[in-house]
């Protein structure tokens, strides 16, 4: 992180990176930032969007003292992937880091951040395990959940609690037939 950007002395928020350490906070920063910039470029919209590092300090803070005091009401020592990918879209939604540079006329960018956020949690949802190709048959099933995923997220109240607990259905989904299948 540079100068302008440096999370770790966000005012106020201090006792984070005491609990957590620098660089954990540090690498959550560097890791939602990655993922903006990496989104941007693969959409190809250099000229047209940028990320508003302030906001993404905002994310990280955020994100952090939610998991601090689930940590203590739940009394859990770590945090599980499903819930750093819930609670890290839930704040990337609230505070659309991404920025709309230029003037009207980009209709296409209205919900980019929640096109982003989508994108996030479905290279969460089909990355484990790698490469599977999708059965022919099932694949409007998988297009017909992603395309709800994107209406929720534009159009519908959405919470870090539901966010888990869609990607925690989806793994159970997943589990339970994985089950049909290796019993037959």
């Amino acid at each position: 992180m540079d100068e302008k950007n440096n999370v770790v002395e966000f005012g106020g928020y201090q006792y984070l990176v005491q609990k957590f350490g620098k660089e954990k906070v540090t690498s959550r920063f560097e890791f939602v930032n990655n993922i903006l910039q990496e989104y941007i470029r693969q959409n190809q919209y250099e000229n047209r969007v940028i990320v508003c590092q302030n906001i993404v300090e905002h994310i990280v803070i955020d994100y952090f003292v939610d998991i601090d005091r689930l940590k203590e009401f739940q009394e859990i020592k770590f945090v599980n992937e499903i819930k750093i990918y819930s609670y890290l879209s839930y704040w990337m939604l609230r505070h659309k880091p991404l920025q709309i540079i230029g003037g009207d006329g980009q209709d296409d960018l209205v919900f980019i951040n929640e096109e982003c956020v989508a994108d996030f949690l479905c290279s969460f949802l089909f990355t484990k395990p790698d490469n599977v190709p999708f059965i022919a048959e099932q694949k409007p099933q998988i297009d017909e959940f992603i395309k709800t995923l994107r209406y929720h997220l534009v159009y519908r109240g959405y919470s870090a609690q539901n966010i888990e607990l869609m990607l925690l259905a989806f793994q159970a989904g997943r589990g339970y037939q994985y089950s049909v299948d290796y019993q037959r």
